[in-house]
């Protein structure tokens, strides 16, 4: 039984979340309250949904709607202004927001929740007071490819000289030596180094995405002190929660779903193989130059065996995940949507471009013509991603299997085939004797008898594979694929090319893929190496070198450290693009043990620290809360498993809704990455409470919100409850004789990885002591180890 005594909830639950919170950033109030519901309200619901594809900063504008200043939505897209003041009823964003019009939805892979969809409602009726200024287009330019090669991020990253300091004695690799010489340069002196403990939790987090048990901090502490970090890195580069973790990352930029999403959205059984392909891939250190190969151009490899050709199919699916709307009747637009979808999600990945940009008109920020985009689209068009019929459905690829196993499957789906059809012929017969239905019968037991026997189906992936008509494609005039222009020749970005003029040459009756894959992963691209160590930096230290990690374009951020950025790329390149060496390199860089404490001094000077002379205080990624607390109460279970889907709600419309709410799905005990992701409701309670990214689109850093809404959600989850349950069973049961104070600082390196604090173990004993009773003499745990999981500490990294 779960017990809350009164005086926790009233008063110890505060004062533990107290000690261990921070304080919260206020929003300015402008002085006019319609304003000020527009700030607290209104613009982070736009930002949150709408501005991925109408703002500037995003270098989207979908129907030439842009909706990140005033000007832009009064002036409307294509369909005309979006909002009219005063009349929410006629206003095409709320029309669009309540789905009124079905060829009008926002945001495409689901409607607002209620709350936000009135919130908007009443902003509109308030008169939609907006303070904010500026044009909302960009102005019209000629695209000059030659200038815009002097770009920084268009250059070739060069391999810069080690920076001369005047501390030698801090840098403990070159990393530091490019952060030291900009502080030293700003007269800013790094805080100290953060404690051994949180050190150890750091790294435990971050690499492996769990807390470390009492009994790993204690066998990293017993370590050689000289070696300890360093042999404890090397250990946890090892585990195989390494994969599970990292590859998570990765499928925020795959936007992996296990439906399609849209008007008839499909379940993926399948898609499970690309995931734990993408684990695989990170615990198996794979070459970074050949993951992209395999993701774009996989099936086009040569390959030594079958497994290796199967890993190369399955990495294909990378280009079959986005959200599709399977509904649209007018195939050819589907088909050029799908295309769209592709070339926007490589080139943002891969790139941290925005090329999807120039579907309709050449790129408004970036130098990319039109043509650019659609020679990519020859390349894209030539690939088969939908079956062609009635019913439009995904590609899947059978995975090579024995010869024996293939002949098995042939000759008992031939054997079916026969007693099938036998069985037919019988029971059409319209006068059977006796005799006709002893005949029947051996039929029916003999297929019983080979059902029983029936050999392991051919497994299937999802992907892609070349059209049996490949070519250049038009380029659509305005974007509308009714409307061909010019055709195109298939090629890549020429802004990134040495000539522009210099075309690919694509093998004949081939897409172009695997031409497109090579120059994309060559050591001579300008962006793949840097937008890849970007990412990694920006999950290790909270924020990339370049802030717009998935934005490397002129609208995007310059970064802080250009030298590092390229030093750090040249030398991903040269060490064989291995992200574990790359990883291993940075967290053991003085920069990145730097405590969380802040420093006046240097706050005064770069008070968003953008010279790093700090560590941030990081919050826990969503599956990493929730990882924490199954692994605190013992209840996690670690396994890599397949799909988690019921067999019957693959083919069932009915249960296919049903099976979203059988709890061994929606949250199973084991580790999040294997909890089913679908683009329509279903979505485990925590991991969307916590920001979890949204599956329709690339996510290469997801929103850090600090909400209400989520010490609620710690506080009276039944989840967390219940887990705490356990979490109190299982210390009490492994330490049956240990006294309290024994039992609070075990509870504490269980859940915070350290002992309390002198006044929270002041508070907590005090409790205890009055919640627990003859009868009841652990009564107060269960309700101690729920303040711990509620608590600031506990998903937070110093």
């Amino acid at each position: 039984m779960y017990l809350k005594p009164p005086r926790l909830t009233v008063s110890l639950l505060p004062e533990l979340c107290l000690f261990t919170s921070f304080v919260l950033p206020t929003v300015s109030l402008l002085g006019n309250p319609e304003f000020d519901f527009f700030e607290r309200n209104v613009r982070p619901l736009l930002a949150a949904h709408c501005y991925e594809c109408h703002s500037t900063v995003a270098g989207k504008s979908k129907g030439n709607l842009l909706l990140d200043s005033r000007q832009g939505w009064q002036t409307g897209g294509d369909s005309g202004p979006a909002i009219i003041p005063h009349e929410p009823d006629t206003s095409l964003l709320i029309r669009a927001v309540r789905y009124t019009d079905p060829d009008l939805k926002m945001p495409p892979d689901g409607r607002l929740p209620e709350h936000q969809a009135e919130i908007l409602e009443e902003w509109v009726r308030l008169g939609s007071p907006d303070p904010r200024e500026g044009q909302a287009k960009a102005s019209e330019q000629t695209i000059d490819i030659e200038k815009g090669k002097q770009f920084w991020a268009f250059q070739p990253p060069s391999h810069p000289d080690i920076p001369q300091v005047k501390d030698q004695q801090w840098p403990k690799n070159h990393i530091d030596f490019f952060i030291l010489s900009r502080l030293e340069a700003a007269s800013i002196k790094p805080v100290p180094p953060a404690n051994e403990l949180d050190i150890i939790r750091r790294l435990y987090f971050d690499l492996i995405g769990l807390p470390p048990t009492p009994e790993q901090v204690q066998e990293a502490q017993n370590l050689p002190s000289e070696t300890r970090i360093v042999d404890l890195v090397d250990r946890l580069l090892s585990s195989k929660h390494f994969g599970e973790t990292w590859g998570r990352h990765w499928l925020d930029l795959a936007r992996y779903s296990e439906s399609t999403g849209g008007g008839r959205s499909a379940l993926l059984p399948n898609a499970w193989r690309y995931r734990n392909y993408v684990i695989d891939a990170f615990n198996n250190d794979k070459p970074y130059d050949q993951f992209i190969r395999e993701q774009i151009a996989g099936d086009l490899l040569p390959f030594d065996n079958d497994n290796q050709r199967a890993a190369q199919l399955i990495a294909t699916a990378f280009l079959v995940l986005g959200p599709k709307n399977l509904d649209l009747q007018d195939k050819e637009l589907l088909r050029m949507n799908t295309v769209d979808e592709q070339i926007d999600t490589v080139s943002r990945v891969f790139m941290g471009m925005t090329v999807s940009c120039a579907r309709c008109h050449d790129h408004k920020f970036d130098p990319i013509p039109a043509k650019d985009y659609y020679a990519l689209a020859g390349i894209f068009r030539s690939t088969r991603t939908l079956k062609r019929s009635n019913v439009s459905t995904l590609t899947l690829r059978e995975l090579p299997m024995s010869k024996a196993h293939l002949k098995a499957v042939a000759d008992y789906t031939q054997s079916k085939k026969e007693l099938d059809a036998k069985i037919k012929a019988v029971k059409k017969t319209k006068f059977q004797t006796v005799e006709s239905r002893r005949y029947l019968a051996s039929l029916e037991n003999s297929l019983r008898d080979i059902e029983a026997n029936a050999p392991d189906p051919i497994p299937q992936t999802l992907g892609v594979t070349d059209e049996q008509e490949t070519g250049d494609y038009h380029l659509c005039i305005r974007g509308n694929v009714h409307q061909p222009g010019e055709k195109v020749p298939r090629g890549f970005l020429q802004v990134m090319m040495t000539d522009p003029s210099d075309l690919p040459e694509i093998t004949p009756g081939q897409s172009g893929r695997l031409e497109f894959a090579k120059w994309l992963s060559s050591p001579d691209h300008p962006l793949a190496a840097r937008v890849l160590v970007n990412r990694v930096w920006n999950h290790l230290f909270g924020d990339g070198i370049v802030a717009t990690v998935d934005n490397f374009g002129t609208q995007g951020q310059p970064p802080t450290h250009p030298e590092l950025l390229d030093y750090l790329a040249t030398r991903f390149i040269q060490d064989g693009w291995f992200i574990k060496r790359l990883i291993r390199q940075m967290v053991l860089s003085q920069t990145y043990q730097l405590s969380s404490i802040t420093d006046p001094a240097a706050a005064a000077i770069d008070a968003e620290n953008r010279l790093r002379w700090r560590m941030p205080r990081k919050r826990l990624p969503a599956e990493a809360v929730r990882d924490a607390i199954l692994a605190t109460s013992g209840t996690l279970t670690h396994l890599q498993v397949e799909c988690l889907f019921p067999e019957s709600a693959r083919n069932d419309k009915a249960l296919q809704k049903a099976s979203l709410d059988v709890p061994t799905i929606v949250n199973p005990p084991l580790r999040s990455i294997y909890i089913p992701v679908l683009r329509e409701e279903g979505l485990n309670p925590l991991l969307k409470t916590f920001d979890f990214a949204n599956p329709s689109f690339p996510v290469g850093k997801r929103n850090q919100s600090t909400l209400p809404t989520q010490a609620l959600y710690l506080m009276n989850s039944n989840f967390v409850m219940k887990e705490a349950e356990k979490a109190a069973q299982r210390l009490v049961t492994d330490y049956p004789a240990a006294n309290d104070e024994t039992l609070l600082d075990l509870a504490y390196l269980r859940t915070l990885n350290r002992l309390p604090y002198k006044l929270e173990r002041a508070v907590a004993l005090e409790f205890i002591r009055e919640s627990n009773t003859a009868e009841q003499p652990r009564a107060a745990w269960p309700s101690l180890f729920h303040s711990l999981f509620a608590s600031v500490d506990f998903r937070f990294l110093r």
